[in-house]
């Protein structure tokens, strides 16, 4: 990963370069900081746990500086071949290939039965820093202590942060000190670079976001998203074919809806949220597909951009 950074300094000497993990339990902001501290839509947002699939990067950059955040999923204990991917993601960002790794937490003490999965960050190699979201609503300050002793006790965190990833609220102390922290090393990525991914991924990724707002229960979590055709013509609008997989076919008729209406808010809400990320017209057609058990089928991942490493 760190291997193709670019020889080329353009700042000079003192340039400060490194990888920052946003890791925490689902649900706890990582997807809201990461946008946030980029100034840009890079992650999902949802309100339901385990948006995030992918470690997506998103990079921001400074006159001397560039500090490479890596939004990782939540926290969980694998059921699947689909989710040990996802978990070992984020022991890799967070033991290996981390420069600073950020752990994002909610005011008070976790869920008992969630306390395991903070053991990978006791092995972590790069200092930790505490930030303690979400206290736009959490009135709090004895909530927040508690939970600062917690993770601090549990954890060898080395600065903690109280912020707001949703307003904003001290996030300029958090992105003083992660410039700090990093090491001196030429930027990896050209400096008008704001992620390692293409437009495609983020065009399943929209639509994955819609999906998650327009439906409930089990649905959002047993459908995967594959884009079959991007294809850019210049003066027309862009030509999107995407494929709803579904895991289950009693999930089609749900995810089609009466008489197709469903499925059209699903489109239409999609191309108007790809068209505002994207910047030009788009013209987006979705079909539903059976993929049974899709979550253990190894050339399935590796098609939608999944990796199972050992």
């Amino acid at each position: 990963m760190k291997d193709g950074y670019i020889e080329t300094n353009p700042a000079g000497g003192g340039f400060r370069a490194g990888f920052v993990p946003i890791t925490g339990l689902p649900n706890a902001g990582k997807s809201t900081l990461m946008n946030s501290l980029c100034g840009t839509r890079l992650s999902i947002i949802s309100d339901k746990p385990q948006t995030t699939r992918n470690n997506i990067l998103g990079i921001l950059n400074g006159p001397e500086f560039q500090a490479v955040f890596v939004d990782t999923p939540g926290f969980l204990k694998g059921r699947n071949l689909f989710e040990r991917s996802m978990a070992g993601a984020i022991r890799r960002a967070a033991s290996e290939e981390g420069d600073l790794c950020i752990l994002i937490a909610e005011p008070g003490l976790p869920p008992g039965d969630k306390v395991p999965l903070f053991e990978p960050l006791k092995l972590v190699r790069c200092p930790l820093y505490l930030a303690i979201n979400k206290l736009d609503k959490e009135n709090s300050e004895e909530r927040a202590k508690v939970a600062v002793d917690f993770y601090s006790s549990l954890l060898p965190v080395k600065q903690v942060f109280l912020i707001s990833a949703l307003t904003g609220g001290g996030l300029k102390e958090l992105r003083a000190a992660i410039k700090a922290s990093l090491p001196e090393h030429p930027p990896y990525y050209p400096q008008d670079q704001l992620t390692d991914r293409w437009e495609k991924f983020y065009a399943a990724e929209i639509i994955r976001e819609q999906i998650f707002k327009l439906y409930s229960q089990e649905i959002p979590y047993s459908c995967a998203v594959e884009i079959e055709v991007f294809r850019e013509v210049p003066g027309e609008d862009d030509q999107i074919l995407a494929a709803v997989h579904a895991s289950r076919a009693s999930h089609k008729p749900i995810i089609i809806g009466k008489a197709g209406s469903m499925i059209k808010r699903l489109r239409e809400a999609s191309q108007k949220a790809l068209e505002a990320f994207l910047r030009r017209p788009v013209e987006l057609h979705l079909t539903v597909k059976i993929t049974p058990d899709w979550q253990n089928n190894p050339a399935f991942l590796r098609d939608i951009g999944f990796y199972e490493k050992k």
